[in-house]
């Protein structure tokens, strides 16, 4: 989770020019790139929540729609594959569930080292569109490290469906104390986990997500790039509102663009990606830029002193946060998640919204795959909220492990796994850079 601070005051327009040369391994075939300018309107004090528009704002915010809506078709008509991914964690347990956990519940309690779970959750995945799960993993240790044993089944059970999975590194794993150790675990990864024939590779190379690489400074990551992939034979994609990294990592993404107070999605997208092309052009190598989606948020149940809920507005918040990154010509699009419950951004499942977010999802990646037109931007209808289930006898004889993973900032199951240093804000030189910086 990251927290923002400050509010974005102005309006905003947008245009098409040429995109950056395409990833090895795609074909030539242009994207629409997207710059933004930002006209500041300068006010006296900063509100919680969203601030009411400006009377000026309807006559060009119906332009700036007919423009998002031409970037829309020509992403949708233009370029290579385009990867649509969702991070997603395998740490759930029997004591995951309850009302005063999470802010809603999935249509039946799972434990995420079930096999079926598992099968269940790809085929949901591959039907809504979906090309490949990015899952948190805390390094090789395999002694009270489930996000390792797990991803060993993840893989195997991906390999028989036909579906891909990645890996998203959290640098700040109680595993991975050190920079020696990241480099370890990485050359792990590279020689047995990427080998695997259900890995994602994208050009022939394995994908690797990053969590906090803001832990090592950029001389520590070219060492460790050095190390273990000195002829840059993976892709390797960072997060944070720092572009700079990308003179070492080969793509860019957030992990969250909802954020409190919140900001404009589309000025958010396009922002990132104009950052990231400019990266391309500077570095003189193309770059990766991966636009995020997400339904909302809620972590209200998690005890955070800094903890918030964004609506998900009966879907329409999920819509507007697929048309901005669409809008922005991403290489790829991740959402922000499948099933990070506890911060309240799974699009499962669910017996508050049953698989309403599952089909959105499938609409909105056939327009990111070119293989139908936008949908019609539309109030969406209110969720019929799914029965409880019917509870039955768990088919499996599992050992309860420790109570509630969540991702941030708390350690996923079981208890004898050493907790981590919990994850720090922005710091103020970041805030300013998102919201005052063009």
């Amino acid at each position: 989770m990251r927290v923002r601070w400050g509010r974005k005051l102005g309006r905003f327009g947008w245009w098409l020019q040429p995109s950056p040369a395409p990833l090895a391994g795609q074909s030539a075939a242009p994207l629409a790139g997207m710059t933004v300018v930002l006209g500041l309107c300068i006010a006296v004090g900063l509100a919680v929540g969203v601030g009411s528009a400006m009377p000026a704002a309807a006559a060009e915010s119906r332009a700036v729609g007919g423009a998002q809506s031409r970037a829309l078709r020509r992403a949708a008509e233009d370029g290579p594959e385009r990867l649509v991914l969702a991070f997603y964690y395998t740490w759930f347990d029997e004591k995951s569930w309850g009302a005063d956990r999470v802010p809603d519940q999935p249509l039946a309690p799972y434990v995420s080292r079930d096999r079926g779970t598992m099968a269940r959750h790809i085929d949901q995945a591959k039907s809504a569109g979906i090309d490949a799960f990015v899952v948190s993993w805390y390094g090789p240790r395999v002694e009270s490290n489930q996000t390792e044993t797990n991803l060993r089944a993840m893989l195997d059970e991906a390999a028989a469906r036909g579906f891909r999975v990645a890996v998203d590194l959290e640098v700040t794993s109680p595993f991975l104390g050190s920079p020696n150790d990241v480099q370890q675990a990485l050359r792990a990864l590279l020689d047995t986990h990427a080998q695997h024939p259900a890995y994602l590779r994208v050009g022939g190379k394995p994908v690797i997500f990053f969590w906090r690489q803001q832990r090592y400074g950029l001389g520590t990551w070219a060492a460790i790039r050095a190390a273990v992939d000195p002829e840059h034979r993976s892709l390797w994609i960072e997060e944070g509102v720092d572009v700079t990294p990308l003179s070492v990592f080969d793509g860019h993404h957030l992990y969250s663009v909802t954020w409190n107070p919140p900001t404009d999605l589309a000025y958010t997208a396009m922002k990132f990606a104009r950052r990231v092309r400019d990266q391309t052009a500077r570095l003189g190598a193309p770059k990766v830029y991966v636009a995020t989606v997400m339904p909302g948020y809620n972590d209200r149940k998690t005890g955070r002193g800094n903890a918030f809920a964004v609506s998900r507005e009966d879907g329409a918040y999920y819509e507007r946060s697929w048309r901005a990154a669409i809008g922005s010509a991403p290489d790829w699009i991740v959402i922000t998640s499948f099933n990070e419950w506890p911060e309240g951004t799974y699009i499962e499942p669910s017996q508050a919204y049953g698989s309403r977010y599952l089909e959105m999802t499938a609409a909105w990646s056939a327009v990111f795959h070119s293989s139908a037109p936008p949908p019609p931007a539309a109030v969406v209808a209110r969720p019929t909220a799914a029965p409880a289930p019917a509870k039955s006898p768990t088919p499996l004889n599992l050992v309860p492990s420790a109570a509630l993973a969540v991702r941030r900032p708390v350690v996923p199951t079981p208890t004898s796994m050493p907790l981590p240093a919990p994850s720090r804000g922005l710091e103020l030189a970041e805030r300013l850079a998102l919201f005052c910086c063009p």
